[in-house]
């Protein structure tokens, strides 16, 4: 009995390194099992894209367009442009409304003309879808809207009453042009996504701009004299049933586009995009047909459709 008891004692103290040694080991493997979990955490948190990518998206464009200046000089009214206003004052009647209107008895002429016409700053608008092929590579169609405004003076000499003055007067009369464009955009967009969730973006494409002259018009106290001659060869004849003819100016044009941006996901259906381009296209008005490059700024706003790749 006392040699079992003895057996037993030395057995037990034998054991308790390897106790204590699966102890250790289970406590590592637990370790490692919280390390690996707060790690997945982590990565989770630190994901670049923890929304699913939609194939296609939509957005709505709004935002400014500078217009390059060089087609402003379409609406000076000049001699070497197809609106002119040598066509209003060689009109009888408007010449005399003129001269009445500025208090000539004698003549009204044209003494200079403005040759360094721009645009105003205008609003534009448009419609946007993308196809991701996947989160770095995409196709881009964009079509936006703006209406663009120009305006300067055109200086005449007016010879006064001789009875009040005897030198001429310089008035200043305004022109003023106003003119739609559509610019449709088609490209490739290159993404960089990054672990901030902002998505950088650069993309280049083709630009088809279609310009539509809306309004070219001289202006004297007031009065507004059209420079497009809807009249024709038979002129504007007062007390007469004079017939009108439909004047279309426009005119398409080609070139390219080049934008960069930056993507904001806010939810898994909506996101935002701000960003520039530059567009590098003629207007071909008539006159008008070099290649000048413009300007744009935009905020799109995002909607997001369709399967996503995950």
């Amino acid at each position: 009995m006392r040699t079992i008891l003895i057996v037993f004692t030395a057995l037990f103290f034998l054991s308790l390194p390897a106790i204590a040694q699966e102890k250790t080991s289970n406590s590592q493997k637990k370790e490692q099992k919280k390390t690996q979990k707060h790690g997945m955490k982590e990565e989770e948190e630190e994901d670049p894209n923890p929304f699913p990518l939609r194939k296609v998206e939509f957005g709505l464009n709004f935002g400014a367009y500078f217009a390059n200046k060089y087609s402003a000089n379409f609406y000076n009214g000049s001699p070497g442009n197809v609106n002119t206003v040598n066509y209003v004052m060689s009109n009888i009647t408007w010449y005399r409304a003129i001269s009445l209107a500025l208090g000539s008895i004698d003549t009204v002429t044209v003494d200079g003309y403005p040759t360094d016409m721009h645009y105003n700053v205008a609003f534009t608008g448009g419609l946007f879808v993308r196809y991701n092929f996947n989160r770095k590579n995409s196709l881009f169609l964009q079509a936006d809207y703006t209406q663009l405004r120009a305006a300067d003076v055109v200086t005449l000499l007016v010879d006064p009453n001789p009875y009040v003055s005897t030198l001429p007067n310089i008035y200043q009369a305004q022109v003023i042009g106003k003119e739609g464009r559509v610019m449709i955009d088609f490209g490739y967009q290159r993404s960089f996504p990054l672990k901030s969730r902002i998505n950088l973006f650069i993309q280049g494409g083709l630009t088809m701009c279609y310009t539509q002259v809306i309004k070219s018009i001289f202006v004297v106290e007031g009065t507004e004299y059209n420079l497009v001659n809807i009249y024709g060869s038979q002129g504007y004849q007062p007390g007469y049933n004079s017939q009108t003819f439909s004047v279309n100016q426009n005119a398409f044009g080609f070139g390219g586009y080049l934008g960069v941006g930056a993507g904001i996901p806010l939810t898994e259906m909506f996101g935002i995009e701000p960003g520039f381009y530059t567009h590098y296209y003629p207007t071909n008005l008539q006159g008008y047909s070099d290649f000048k490059p413009s300007f744009g700024l935009y905020l799109r706003i995002l909607l997001f459709f369709g399967k996503s790749e995950e």
